[in-house]
């Protein structure tokens, strides 16, 4: 499915010191079951069964547009159950160039070992604001990293309890797993980051 774009005023302005966490789980959203779709079985050729189809991407040019996502997928009682990106230059790189993308020397890149302690440190931050957006516990734990001639990324699972009880989860039948990874490559300072909340 392609990306989707919002632009800035559709999201109500990020306050990162301000966002109310989940207490309590929710059913899932009737609207749901608009996405679940008809495949046929593996396991037993020419019979149909139903699954939830992947999320539509959501894409983003900013941070703020990208964490202001999460926290809507959340007041939307739909964080479950996302896909979405965002490329950016980190805060980090911009205020070493004094905000001018021009000034950043081509070096700053995924070769360079001050660059990727940066991002590594970057990534941190990233993820506690991430744990603000999605209002729960975040547990990551260390990542896989993947390092090819183009790029380095940084792999990161989830598959915890998010702080919620195994009976509360099993009321509503609520588990779902989160996937995030940092990416950065030789040719820029620029960073991705795909962030995806996968209902199990």
């Amino acid at each position: 499915m392609a990306g989707k774009k919002k632009s800035k005023s559709e999201y109500e302005p990020l306050d990162l010191d301000n966002i109310k966490p989940l207490d309590k789980l929710q059913a899932v959203p009737k609207s749901r079951s608009s996405s679940i779709t008809s495949i046929e079985s593996a396991e037993a050729p020419g019979t149909m069964m139903q699954v939830l189809a992947p999320p539509m991407i959501r894409e983003f040019d900013e941070l703020e547009q990208f964490e202001a996502f999460i926290r809507d997928e959340t007041i939307d009682n739909e964080f479950d159950y996302y896909h979405c990106k965002v490329r950016y230059y980190p805060q980090v790189i911009l205020k070493a160039s004094h905000n001018e993308v021009e000034k950043i020397k081509p070096t700053v890149n995924k070769n360079s070992k001050k660059f990727r302690r940066e991002i590594q440190h970057h990534i941190k931050h990233l993820t506690k604001d991430l744990e603000k957006c999605c209002g729960y516990e975040l547990n990551f734990g260390k990542p896989e990293i993947v390092e090819t001639d183009k790029i380095y990324a940084w792999k990161f699972k989830d598959e915890t309890d998010h702080g919620f009880s195994k009976e509360e989860e099993d009321l509503y039948d609520r588990h779902w797993k989160l996937e995030l990874e940092v990416t950065c490559t030789n040719e820029s300072a620029m960073i991705d980051v795909d962030f995806k909340s996968i209902p199990l």
